[in-house]
């Protein structure tokens, strides 16, 4: 499903990232025991179809679930559960039970056996995890009663420690690893951003390229604050190749040039004439930052929808409408279209 507007673009990315199934398989190859590994058939790791949910559940869905085959042809069935978290969550035990639960709840209900639950939690925060993810960890009691308390074996998996570079051969996934670490960070760091955008320079896959370098500028667009996005447009342009004509991601190309357009104007209106030409010339630095700045954060939000219309508009194979057309509509006529676009994507 594809989120306008997300009200955390950590877990929008995240989900972004890994709903694309050779991405969710090379993390789990990755970050699960060898042991396991080398029993799974990785090729049978499949998005899970159930919710799990029933008429009470005020909740949307799990986070991502997969089902995956031992290799040995048996029937067993292991969901590998992935639970995204950005911040360190006090009750990440009693979470992950209720899923489990909900999850053999369900089976039950439709005359299935129990089933083996593998939950991974992926952590993204800058805080150390310092959280227990078993309930029986929590509990203050004696040994003679631990035993009378739930217990559940989970991963654990801390995105600041994982080398991006784990499969080299999936360069989506290694830059949007990169992204994911890097977003935590209180500025935007130049180089770290540069170093993204040189890693898809090379990838051949054009439309996916095109499909992540805007996912992952809007993710970035929408962590950092405005006054980062000359710096954002600096480092897409250093990242590329000499001579290699590659144009700005159409949702930056938006961004920039609706913050311009709109900073510009703002910043006539205040009387901040003096520098705007050079400032200008110079990607919108000093001379009209302060005009620019808030004319940026007004134009992110159409910046944004318009980036994800024609990410959308390639997903669904439909024309890509130019982005000067896009741009002469209004907020609401482009969020119109947005919203007619998602409708679209959840049918298919």
């Amino acid at each position: 499903m594809f989120e306008f507007h997300p009200a955390n673009p950590h877990d929008h990315f995240f989900r972004r990232t890994f709903d694309v199934l050779p991405n969710a398989r090379a993390l789990l190859k990755s970050q699960l025991p060898a042991e396991l590994v080398a029993k799974l058939d990785l090729q049978s790791i499949q998005p899970a179809k159930e919710t799990f949910l029933t008429a009470t559940d005020n909740e949307s869905r799990l986070d991502l679930l997969f089902t995956a085959r031992l290799l040995d042809g048996t029937s067993l069935l292991i969901y590998l559960l992935l639970e995204h978290k950005s911040w360190v969550d006090r009750r990440i035990a009693l979470q992950l039970l209720k899923y489990v639960l909900r999850i053999q709840e369900w089976r039950d209900r439709n005359g299935q056996p129990p089933c083996v639950v593998i939950p991974l939690v992926v952590y993204q925060g800058t805080q150390e995890w310092d959280e227990p993810t078993s309930l029986r960890h929590k509990v203050n009691a004696d040994q003679d009663l631990q035993g009378f308390v739930p217990d559940m074996q989970v991963i654990l998996v801390d995105l600041g420690g994982v080398k991006s570079s784990f499969l080299p051969e999936l360069p989506e996934l290694e830059a949007r690893i990169r992204a994911m670490q890097i977003a935590r960070r209180p500025e935007l760091p130049y180089h770290s951003t540069v170093a993204i955008f040189e890693l898809l320079q090379g990838w051949e896959k054009s439309d996916s390229q095109n499909d992540a370098l805007n996912d992952i500028v809007v993710y970035l667009c929408s962590v950092f604050d405005a006054k980062n996005l000359h710096w954002l447009t600096q480092a897409f342009r250093a990242g590329q190749a000499p001579g290699s004509g590659k144009l700005m991601p159409n949702c930056l190309e938006a961004l920039f040039e609706q913050g311009v357009k709109q900073g510009v104007q703002q910043g006539v209106e205040q009387g901040i004439e003096q520098g705007i030409e050079q400032g200008i010339e110079q990607g919108i630095e000093q001379g009209i930052e302060q005009g620019l700045e808030q004319g940026i954060k007004q134009g992110l939000t159409q910046g944004k929808v318009v980036g994800s219309i024609q990410t959308m508009q390639r997903m669904l194979n439909l024309p890509i409408t130019p982005e000067p057309e896009l741009l002469s509509r209004s907020l609401d006529e482009l969020r119109a279209i947005a919203a007619q676009l998602e409708s679209s994507a959840r049918k298919r």
